[in-house]
């Protein structure tokens, strides 16, 4: 199978504009290379995000207020849009999606403004700080999503589908015990009512990781998952996912919108 490479670029939110998505990705957009945004759809000043310094903690801030990015997305072909929980705040130390209650709400609350605003349906969730508990992926479920994730998966659920995917995952993870030496499993899990896929995120002091990486999917013929966060940036990593795209082209990956993974 032909390896597969995809762009995930955490935190798009109501205080991103088109100068920030331009400033890190104008040479990788040029070279006609699809990059996946996972979008907040509600941002508060106390969400754990870049919020530009704003500090009332009381006002919720929609993406769609941003009429400037919303255009600049419609009007690029090669930005998909995924969602990326609803408002991204963490409460008494525990990540949005690990709660144990409102999910179902506010998942839908969310992929219902997201689309709303940019006039496309969604069809990825990425969990904020990739952390997810069973509650969320059913609530993911039900928006009929499907999920990319981090290193692997933390949950599990007594479904058929499950058994033989954490099987193969926890044998991936014997068979590379070193966690440097360790790529995310390399393929898209069918776990029944959704799919998964795995990421790499983008670090400088992990170079060496990348290319030993991209090395095993595309022996493996699998999907390869980079994650950048574009609030995060600066020229190092710019140049890094430069290099990386570079020697993913010599290797022979085809590049793919986040949702061309799981079709």
């Amino acid at each position: 199978m032909e390896p597969t490479f995809v762009i995930r670029d955490d935190d798009l939110n109501y205080f991103s504009t088109p100068e920030d998505i331009q400033r890190w990705y104008k040479d990788v957009l040029a070279q006609n290379i699809p990059v996946g945004f996972s979008t907040i759809p509600f941002v508060k000043p106390i969400s754990d995000v870049y919020t530009a310094g704003y500090n009332d903690e009381n006002k919720e801030y929609t993406i769609a207020e941003n009429k400037e990015l919303i255009e600049y997305v419609k009007s690029n072909p090669l930005i998909e849009i995924l969602q990326h929980g609803c408002t991204h705040e963490t409460k008494d130390g525990v990540f949005e999606y690990m709660t144990d209650g409102g999910l179902y709400e506010k998942t839908k609350r969310g992929k219902a403004e997201l689309e709303r605003a940019f006039n496309r349906d969604i069809k990825v969730f990425v969990a904020p700080h990739d952390s997810i508990n069973v509650h969320g992926v059913l609530a993911v479920e039900k928006s009929g999503m499907d999920i990319i994730r981090g290193r692997g998966s933390k949950t599990f659920m007594w479904r058929a589908q499950y058994i033989p995917a954490i099987l193969k995952m926890i044998l991936h993870k014997v068979l590379h015990p070193r966690k440097l030496t360790m790529p995310a499993y390399p393929y898209v899990l069918d776990l029944g009512k959704h799919k998964e896929a795995y990421s790499y995120r983008l670090e400088a002091a992990k170079r060496d990781f990348l290319r030993t990486s991209l090395e095993y999917v595309q022996k493996k013929g699998g999907c390869f998952i980079l994650v950048n966060h574009v609030h995060f940036c600066n020229e190092e990593r710019r140049e890094l996912m430069l290099e990386t795209i570079a020697y993913a082209r010599e290797l022979g990956f085809k590049f793919v919108y986040p949702r061309d993974l799981f079709t």
